[in-house]
């Protein structure tokens, strides 16, 4: 990662005896574009577990993670006709999801004559009638 220096950063040594870091006389100055990782490291401050954020560089070198330049935005316009303005685009309604609701329609009409107890043509009458509607609802709901 390649990161921008916000002030001018001391580079840090290990302290081991106190499990954290010590500045050093070495001085990145403001501006320099470095490259490295951040990392999370766990120490002590002041006797208690505390986690270190630093940004360690290629080279080795370790700074405090506030030093570093935060990233800037980038806007990424993506319109259809790649304009700043936002754009309206319609969809066509779904036949799919309409042939299925045909067949939620017809399952629910089927079912419904079949439990007033209709047969024949009336049975099926009501199951045509529930595909019919099952399909045109979709229909509007989707073209809406």
């Amino acid at each position: 990662m390649v990161a921008t220096l916000s002030t001018d950063a001391k580079v840090l040594v290990p302290n081991k005896e106190h499990k954290n870091f010590t500045e050093t006389n070495e001085i990145i100055p403001k501006g320099t574009e470095i490259t490295g990782d951040y990392k999370s490291i766990k120490g002590l401050r002041r006797g208690k577990p505390f986690s270190f954020r630093v940004f360690i560089t290629q080279s080795g070198q370790i700074i405090y993670s506030n030093n570093i330049e935060n990233m800037k935005s980038t806007e990424v316009l993506l319109g259809a006709d790649s304009s700043v303005t936002e754009t309206n685009i319609k969809l066509s309604p779904s036949i799919k999801r309409a042939t299925m609701g045909a067949f939620v329609g017809l399952a629910g009409g089927y079912i419904y004559a079949n439990k007033k107890g209709l047969t024949g043509k009336s049975l099926y009458k009501y199951a045509l009638i529930g595909g019919v509607l099952g399909y045109t609802s979709i229909y509007a709901f989707d073209k809406f």
